[in-house]
Order: structure tokens, then C-alpha cells, then sequence
């Protein structure tokens, strides 16, 4: 069935048409916070229904898998529905490994292609990619919502509050991924604060449509991707430079977008989280990565990295060796990392070789701790120090960005 209108996000005048409607509406409606919170929900689903490749299918069955995760968190929540260790535990995991296997389904074509082999199904051939927007962001939302209900710290746990959460349309694309609690919050506010909130939110969305419209139309022609020759035939310069606009143009774009997101959001009187800190001017890829799309590391680091490493320590290997217990945890949250970026063997590498230099420096941390030497101390202190750290890891995260060209 044809749409009636259909709009790319933030590239389209109808977008920031009917954006500029839903934000007066949103805003006059704050006297009542159950009529505010139906309204976007409504103009959330209507927004996401505009999008080319967002159809009813899409929502319906994003509908179906956020009704259940609501379910299971608030009977996770709920004292009086789930009382044993076993259910809660049973409920919990249940949900989190069926979010696991929509989100592997829909991401990774390869799947799609055994599950067709397999059904062996008329209708949709292994050439077909079926593919649903925002899936991850929804995903990793969800998963969150679980765990955190896992826990009993899930507090204002509501249908309405749930279904904004999950489709807040500025964020839903590509994040910042927030947090239930942190949302929930926000939608309790006022929102009397406009003219704050109307000067903060136009001042980050032109940052964000300046870095998307002006600085990555400039460094995309010498992006890596972009070249004409192949890479097997660039010499050592070209590789360099298509490695440096590529770098820089995945970080114009992706914090271009996250500053239009959260300047959307900022007019509605609804704070998302920042998702980029200056990366490239850190002195170490540890601080690159804790500016480098904030809230899926913070995830990253919540959901993976944190629960290995306890649950690790338990053994005793792993307790006596605290130094390769971390290096162990990282290596494979950055797999996990690479994997949820594409489904070749390429992202894999790229998580990899991300893990293994995380791992290096916290190496070598350790055992600059143990340096006495005053000399070298000194120039750990030192502005040198710094600006070959920054000039060292904006090199190493340039030359990772080889594993996206294959």
C-alpha cells in the first residue's frame, strides 16, 4: 500500500513541517501528563510511519515484541507475579535471549538465508534482506528494560511510558540510547522552560546539520570508500589520507546526527544523552572510546563488560590474575562490539583489533604505575606526552577504520 506522505528524517522540509506542529501541540498539552504522553506516542507512530522504509509490518511486529518485553519486565518488577529466584530468573533470561535471536534475525542477512533454506519458503528467496529500522537502538532498549526490572531499580513502570520510551521518534533511528528511568523522568518535567529549551535544541541541531550537510560533503570524496583505485592499489600515503577523511567522516556524520537528535528532543523540553566527547583530541583509545558514541559503550560496558568480569572472578584463574580477568572482558565486549556492526569477518577483526589495544594500554598502565624513573615521569606529565597520545590514538582508530572499506 502507497503512503500518503513518506520523508527521510532531518533531511526533509516535511520532517521539520510536521516537527514544528508535534513541538507547539507537545507544549500546550503539559497540563496533562496522560494526554501529553498519548499524543507522542501517536505522533511518534505517525512520524516513524513516514519513513520510507518503516512500514506497518515494521511497527506492528516492533508493537508485538514491546508489548512482551513490557509484560515480562513489569511481572519481573512486580513482587506479587514473580516471587521465586528460578521464575524471575527463567522470565528474565527467556526474554533477553528471544530479543537476542529479533535483533541477529533481522540484522544479519546470513540467518535470513539459512532460515529461508531451511522453511524453504516460495515467497522469500535468499536474496531477500528483510530488515526493520531502529531495530537495534529498540533491542538494546529492551534489553536494558529487563534487566534493570531483573534488578526491581525499573521505577515508574507504565504501558505509556514503556511505548514512548521504545519509539521516541528523534532517538529511534540511531540513538542516543537512553535510559527507562532518565526518560521517564524527563516526560514527569513541565516543560516550562522554552526559551531555554527552543535556544539549546536550534543551537545543537544546526551543529548537527552543519556537520552533516557541510563537513561531510567536504571529506567524503577522500574517504577510503571513495576512491577510485582499489586499496590493494594505493601506496602508503593514499591509504593514510582515505583512512583519515573516513574516520572523519564517520564522526561528522554519526555525531551530526546524534546533535540533531538530541536538539530535537531538547525542544520538546526531553534531555537525551550526549553520545560524543571531542574523541579525537583524547591521549589514549580508553578515553577516545568513553567519548566515542557514549551511551552504546556506557551499554557496552553496563551489559557486557561488567557481568563477564564478575561473574570471571569467580573462578580462580581469572581472581588471581585481575590484569588478564579485564583484558579477557574487554576483548570480548569489542568482539560483540564489531559483530553488532556488520555481519562479515572484517567486523569481527575490527572488535578484535579494538579489544587487543585496549587491552595493550591497560597493560601498560599497570606497569607505568611502577616507573620511578623521574625522567620519565615527568614526560608522562608532560603537554609532549599528551599531544603524541592524541596524535598516537587518532592514527590507531584511522587505521581500524581499514576493516569497514572491505
Amino acid at each position: 500500500m502507497e503512503k500518503i506522505i513518506s520523508f527521510n528524517f532531518y533531511y526533509d522540509i516535511y520532517f521539520w513541517m510536521f516537527y514544528t506542529l508535534i513541538i507547539i501541540l507537545f507544549r500546550l498539552l503539559s497540563f496533562n501528563h496522560i494526554i501529553k504522553h498519548v499524543f507522542l506516542f501517536i505522533c511518534s507512530t505517525l512520524m516513524l510511519l513516514a519513513m520510507p522504509n518503516f512500514n506497518i509490518f515494521s511497527f506492528s511486529f516492533l508493537c508485538i515484541i514491546t508489548f512482551l518485553v513490557f509484560f515480562a519486565g513489569y511481572s519481573l518488577a512486580n513482587e506479587n507475579m514473580l516471587a521465586s529466584k528460578s521464575k524471575r530468573l527463567f522470565v528474565s533470561t527467556g526474554t533477553i535471549i528471544l530479543l537476542i535471536l529479533v535483533l541477529a534475525f533481522f540484522k544479519y542477512s546470513f540467518l535470513q538465508n539459512i532460515s529461508f533454506s531451511i522453511f524453504n519458503n516460495q515467497h522469500l528467496r535468499p536474496a531477500t534482506i528483510l530488515f526493520i529500522i531502529g531495530i537495534s537502538y529498540s533491542t538494546f532498549k529492551m534489553i536494558h528494560f529487563i534487566i534493570e526490572s531483573y534488578k526491581k531499580k525499573i521505577s515508574q513502570i507504565n504501558l505509556l511510558n514503556f511505548v514512548n520510551y521504545i519509539f521516541f521518534f528523534p532517538a529511534f533511528i540511531s540513538g542516543p540510547i537512553n535510559r527507562y528511568n532518565h526518560f521517564c523522568n524527563q516526560l514527569k518535567l513541565n516543560n516550562d522552560n522554552l526559551k531555554s529549551d527552543l535556544k539549546k535544541g536550534v543551537e545543537r541541531i544546526i551543529h548537527g546539520l552543519f556537520k552533516k550537510f557541510v563537513l561531510c560533503t567536504i571529506v567524503f570524496p577522500y574517504t577510503i570508500v571513495n576512491l577510485k583505485e582499489p586499496i590493494a592499489s594505493l601506496n602508503g600515503l593514499q591509504l593514510l589520507i582515505g583512512c583519515y577523511a573516513y574516520a572523519l567522516y564517520f564522526y561528522f556524520d554519526f555525531s551530526g546526527y546524534s546533535d540533531i537528535a538530541i536538539g530535537s528532543a531538547k525542544i520538546m523540553g526531553i534531555e537525551l544523552p550526549e553520545n560524543f566527547n571531542n574523541p579525537f583530541f583524547k591521549k589514549n583509545i580508553q578515553q577516545l572510546w568513553a567519548g566515542w558514541h557514549i551511551s552504546f559503550t556506557s551499554w557496552l560496558t553496563d551489559y557486557i563488560y561488567w557481568p563477564l568480569s564478575k561473574k570471571l572472578r569467580t573462578l580462580l584463574f581469572f581472581k588471581n590474575r585481575p590484569v588478564f580477568l579485564s583484558n579477557f572482558s574487554i576483548i570480548v565486549t569489542f568482539i560483540v562490539c564489531g559483530i553488532w556492526h556488520g555481519d562479515t569477518i572484517y567486523f569481527v577483526l575490527w572488535g578484535l583489533y579494538h579489544g587487543l589495544g585496549l587491552a595493550a594500554l591497560n597493560t601498560y598502565k599497570k606497569y607505568k604505575r611502577k616507573v620511578r624513573n623521574k625522567t620519565l615521569r615527568s614526560y608522562y606529565r608532560s603537554k609532549y606526552s599528551e599531544v603524541i597520545g592524541i596524535v598516537a590514538t587518532f592514527n590507531f582508530f584511522a587505521v581500524g577504520i581499514l576493516f569497514f572499506a572491505f
